[in-house]
């Protein structure tokens, strides 16, 4: 069955799903594409149509290089483009009003993914009163390239940040738009795991997104830590003068002297251009492709200037922030599957180029006995690094510095993968990086892995809760829910698992470590 609904720029055709009472609205585009004299710019209007369009299929991904197949992060997504900035909604009945609004980010480190990934199917939680979101934005060197030349474009002497920019388009799409869907303008949750998540605490500190949503929930999100004077990666921003350089390097690979230049070349040219440079030397499947998580480049948002005026964390620890409700949180293995240093010496080597005067601490922390315990030494370390230290200070410095309060959690239930999967070696029999999000979509249930009344109960329990959150801003139920507020005197955190707990669970040391080394050179705090 169709569903019909008109919105500023024409009238839509989607689909009413069969037994959920759902209605969903798929490849809606919400900015103009992004190619030509456009690449590289902020999104420009949509021109309105004529006559219904179909909104029945997804639109293309952002334009990446091959997502990792055999992951469990992968989407499957075929279609790729660099008109890709659209948005999907599932919504309730067409008599249906004023439903709390979630609008989503997908992950992907800001390399890959999409809103298509059928992880984030929003059709369960909208049959449960919520209308979702989900967004896809620009990646990679398309998305957050910085460059001397562009910077001179604009009214306010920076670049890169584009894909932050969609994002940010994304959301006044929804203040002018979400009312034709049955959704509430005035209650909007800003959402998103990992790069997902890294962008709604990075949105809470940018100006032009002020005023855009009214609560967050960040799942394993970086980002929450200063910017980095130098290589960018996932879990920073790079200073301005880092990010040009960067460009000004991919330029000279690419062989081109200007931005005219580039934007004629083929987008997968870009994309593929080797830096002469790279930080670190851990390989993860993480990224796609094999790519390193600490390689030196331009895909990854920027101290611009317009976008983000100062790093995140000084944003949260002098109180500009966007002051709203937060839940924050993570798994209890971030980095389970991910593949890094075999040896010991190639470890403590690692140590010593990447945390210098840190490094005898990092290996206390994070030892390694023998070169069978590496793998899970460095995972532990760069998933506290890129993830779980972001999210606790995030908790601890918003418990200090706002009045709005702020919910911690930790995800400790094992999925059943089974293990002739394929996928990340079964993923070590851990609580992955976004397992989460099976639960609380309720996606889980498309997966043939054996799941038990345990594993059912528990994602009703999270959805009760986080949809509770995104109606009222309290995660508790009115109280029904265990779940203080997080406070940084005394630090409970939410543990879901079979039997869920609210425990102090904080790792003191392990934190001040981290915010030693954030303090250090190469990092603007």
């Amino acid at each position: 069955m169709s569903a019909e609904v008109r919105i500023d720029t024409g009238a839509l055709r989607g689909t009413i799903l069969p037994d959920a009472g759902v209605r969903r609205f798929l490849g809606i585009p919400y900015a103009a594409a992004p190619t030509g004299a456009n690449r590289w710019r902020p999104p420009q209007p949509v021109a309105p149509w004529t006559g219904v369009r179909d909104a029945t299929e997804f639109g293309p991904a952002s334009r990446q290089l091959p997502p990792p197949t055999t992951s469990l992060f992968c989407g499957h997504e075929s279609a790729f483009s660099e008109d890709c900035l659209t948005l999907n909604v599932w919504t309730g009945p067409a008599d249906d009003r004023d439903r709390p609004v979630l609008v989503w980010i997908h992950f992907g480190a800001f390399t890959f993914g999409s809103a298509s990934n059928p992880l984030y199917d929003g059709a369960r939680l909208a049959s449960r009163g919520i209308t979702v979101v989900t967004v896809n934005h620009r990646l990679g060197r398309l998305g957050f390239l910085a460059h001397p030349e562009l910077s001179a474009e604009t009214g306010y002497g920076g670049s890169g940040n584009y894909g932050l920019m969609d994002q940010i388009a994304a959301l006044r799409w929804v203040r002018r738009n979400i009312e034709a869907f049955g959704g509430d303008p005035g209650n909007v949750t800003l959402g998103g795991v990992s790069a997902g998540g890294d962008s709604a605490q990075k949105l809470r500190c940018s100006p032009p997104a002020r005023e855009l949503f009214h609560r967050v929930v960040a799942h394993s999100g970086p980002g929450v830590t200063p910017a980095i004077d130098g290589p960018g990666h996932p879990g920073y921003a790079s200073t301005l003068r880092a990010a040009e350089q960067a460009g000004v390097e991919l330029f000279a690979a690419l062989g081109v002297g200007s931005v005219e230049e580039a934007r004629q070349l083929d987008p997968e040219v870009i994309l593929r251009a080797d830096l002469p440079r790279t930080h670190g030397e851990w390989i993860s499947d993480l990224a796609p492709g094999g790519a390193s998580m600490h390689r030196y480049d331009t895909g990854y948002p920027v101290i611009d200037g317009y976008v983000l005026v100062e790093p995140v964390q000084r944003s949260f620890a002098e109180g500009r922030a966007a002051d709203v409700p937060a839940i924050v949180g993570n798994v209890a293995d971030e980095q389970a599957g991910a593949r890094y240093l075999p040896t010991v010496a190639a470890y403590r080597r690692h140590l010593e180029e990447a945390y210098g005067d840190h490094a005898r601490e990092a290996f206390a922390l994070y030892p390694a006995a023998d070169d069978t315990a590496v793998a899970k030494a460095s995972r532990s370390l760069a998933g506290d690094e890129i993830f779980t230290m972001s999210s606790w200070n995030a908790a601890i410095l918003q418990s200090e510095n706002m009045r709005s309060p702020v919910w911690h959690f930790r995800f400790e239930r094992q999925p059943p993968v089974p293990a002739d999967s394929g996928l990340l070696d079964a993923v070590e029999a851990s609580a992955f990086h976004t397992a989460d999000v099976l639960y609380l979509f309720g996606t889980y249930a498309d997966r043939d892995w054996g799941w038990t009344d345990a594993d059912r109960a528990l994602a009703e329990r999270i959805q009760r809760s986080w949809i509770s959150f995104l109606r009222s801003g309290d995660p508790t139920g009115g109280g029904e829910i265990e779940w203080p507020e997080f406070e940084a005197r005394a630090p409970l955190t939410k543990v879901w698992d079979v039997e869920d707990t609210v425990a102090d669970v904080l790792d003191r040391r392990t934190l001040a470590f981290w915010r030693a080394y954030w303090s250090g050179p190469g990092f603007v705090g």
